[in-house]
């Protein structure tokens, strides 16, 4: 009878071993995933304030780009960095388009 007994409260013990130990795990987890969750927010809000400023670079620089394409027209000469800058400018904007869905 008092092995029965001995039995019985080593399996309650074990069971509450058990559940402290998942209480610790959830706990534990929760709190990395507000950890992650901090920093995906600021990553995001960095990530949009320089989807600003680079938008306001590609302006600039298309209008630039406009200008030196229109007066190397006019000289007659080649200037290999608007073939570059143009490359740039559409591959920025390529990656606009999936990092603004991102972004939101």
């Amino acid at each position: 009878m008092i092995q029965t007994e001995l039995k019985s409260e080593k399996v309650e013990l074990a069971k509450i071993t058990e559940l402290e130990e998942y209480e610790y795990e959830l706990d534990k987890g929760r709190e990395e995933l507000m950890k992650y969750a901090t920093d995906a927010r600021e990553a995001i809000s960095k990530g949009v304030r320089e989807l600003r400023r680079l938008d306001s670079v590609n302006k600039v620089a298309k209008r630039i780009l406009s200008d030196t394409e229109e007066a190397a027209k006019d000289l007659g000469v080649k200037i290999p960095q608007i073939k570059q800058l143009k490359g740039a400018i559409s591959a920025y904007e390529q990656q606009k388009k999936s990092l603004t869905k991102v972004l939101k």
